[in-house]
């Protein structure tokens, strides 16, 4: 008898028992915008002015430079603009969210962020997450494009225990056949992982469909799928970004899908 003929799964059964039993500190709506990256300390002020006003929670820009290919300067590149960048947040009342690339990096990182994020790239790197998980900050852990819902829930499990008191997920995109988007937004994911556990789950629709045109209605479909906050990526020359210029939003287009949001929060409730 061929022992695989029947067989469709493969791997332990999942286990995550401090998923399933996990409490948020908080019931917010979680509202995060920012440029891809922080080009000036002019750039990530102007930019937290305006976002902050219509009430984002969260500022979010790159600083160590991470990508598909070698950049030119990779992981730890200005101070000077890290500063700006914690002080643009504190200064308009929003917590700052910093990438995490590599774990001795958390020392210089500290002191200038409020919350960590694990990118795609990383959500299985399981060092990291021992590392971020006793940080002793909030952790936003985004959902690898490959990745399976339980291999996503897998990698969370390692944060809470390893001492993660507050966790949120977010949805970025499947790398899938399809050519129209960048990556493919997996709206059925919200209420998927929502049917396990507590922690918050984000719709971001900038890095999951690498379209502007499209970020506004896909996240409104996240929003209506019953997410708790959402990541916008945003800048005030949106062309002219130096890094996923074709997903950014302006500050005015931030403002309108805000309102929208607004809107489909009241009508699903």
């Amino acid at each position: 008898m061929n022992e695989f003929k029947y067989r469709r799964k493969w791997g332990p059964d999942p286990k995550y028992p401090c998923v399933q039993n996990y409490i948020h500190p908080h019931d917010n709506f979680t509202l995060i915008a920012g440029p891809c990256s922080v080009e000036t300390e002019m750039q990530i002020h102007d930019i937290a002015v305006q976002v902050a006003v219509l009430d984002a929670t969260h500022l979010r820009g790159g600083i160590f430079r991470a990508g598909t290919y070698p950049p030119d300067k990779f992981g730890w590149v200005d101070e000077r603009l890290m500063s700006a960048f914690w002080f643009a947040a504190q200064n308009n009342s929003m917590q700052n969210i910093v990438e995490v690339l590599d774990y001795r990096d958390l020392d210089k990182i500290d002191q200038y962020a409020s919350c960590y994020q694990i990118g795609a790239r990383q959500m299985q790197n399981y060092t990291l997450l021992k590392e971020v998980g006793g940080a002793g900050k909030p952790v936003f852990l985004k959902r690898n494009p490959g990745a399976k819902l339980d291999e996503w829930l897998g990698s969370a499990e390692y944060l809470l225990q390893y001492g993660c008191k507050e966790l949120y997920l977010i949805e970025r995109g499947s790398s899938t056949h399809v050519d129209h988007v960048r990556w493919d937004l997996s709206i059925s994911m919200i209420p998927a992982v929502q049917a396990i556990t507590n922690i918050p789950i984000l719709v971001d629709g900038s890095h999951g469909t690498g379209r502007r045109d499209l970020v506004a209605p896909m996240t409104l479909a996240g929003v209506a799928a019953g997410a708790n906050g959402c990541l916008i990526e945003t800048h005030s020359d949106p062309r002219n970004s130096l890094s996923d210029a074709d997903q950014a939003l302006s500050i005015k287009e931030f403002a309108y899908l805000t309102q929208k949001i607004i809107n489909v929060r009241g009508a699903i409730k």
